[in-house]
C-alpha cells in the first residue's frame, strides 16, 4: 500500500540533508521562525533542513512515518497517542498536495513552488508574496536575508 507523501526534491538553496530517503517531517516551528524552523522542511531521520519537497507516492504507512519522525526527534519510543496525533496533524497538513507537484515550508503551511500572488495567515506571521520566497531566492539570494531569516520581517507580519 502506497500513500501520498512530501519527499526531497533537490538539494537547491538551502540543503543539509544528505539521507538517500528524506520524508518531510512534522515542522516543530518555534517562536523564532527565522532561524530557518518556519521555512524549511526537516528530515524525518537526520532532522537536517532541506527547502523543497516533491509529493510523491511512497510504500509505508502513516503510522511508519510517525514513529520515523517522532523517534528522530526524542529518540525514545512513542506513545500510541503521539503517533494518532502526529498522524491527524500530518494529513491534514498534506491534505491538498498533489502527486509530482513541488512545495515549500513557510510557517505552517506546504505551499505550491508556482504558487503566485498569494497572502496568508501562518502559525506566526501574516505573509503577502508576489512568488514564493525560497523559489524567488534561487535568483536572488538576498531574499533569504531580507525575508525569510530577517527577524524584523518575521516581527513586522507577527498577528
Amino acid at each position: 500500500m502506497s500513500i501520498l507523501y512530501l519527499v526531497k526534491k533537490n538539494d537547491e538553496f538551502v540543503s543539509f540533508c544528505s539521507c538517500k530517503e528524506s520524508l518531510v517531517g512534522d515542522p516543530g516551528q518555534l517562536d523564532c521562525p527565522w532561524c530557518g524552523c518556519g521555512w524549511l522542511f526537516s528530515c524525518t531521520k537526520c532532522r537536517k533542513a532541506f527547502s523543497f519537497a516533491v509529493a510523491t507516492e511512497i510504500d509505508k504507512t502513516w503510522e511508519e512515518i510517525a514513529v520515523e519522525d517522532l523517534y528522530g526527534y526524542s529518540k525514545k519510543q512513542p506513545t500510541h497517542e503521539e503517533i494518532s496525533e502526529w498522524v491527524e496533524a500530518m494529513k491534514a497538513m498534506q491534505s491538498d498536495i498533489e502527486l509530482g507537484k513541488t512545495y515549500v515550508y513557510l510557517d505552517g503551511v506546504f505551499i505550491p513552488a508556482d504558487e503566485e500572488n498569494f497572502s496568508m495567515e501562518g502559525w506566526y506571521a501574516k505573509h503577502e508574496f508576489e512568488y514564493v520566497p525560497q523559489v524567488a531566492a534561487l535568483k536572488n539570494a538576498e531574499i533569504e536575508k531580507l525575508v525569510l531569516s530577517n527577524p524584523e520581517y518575521w516581527r513586522n507580519n507577527r498577528m
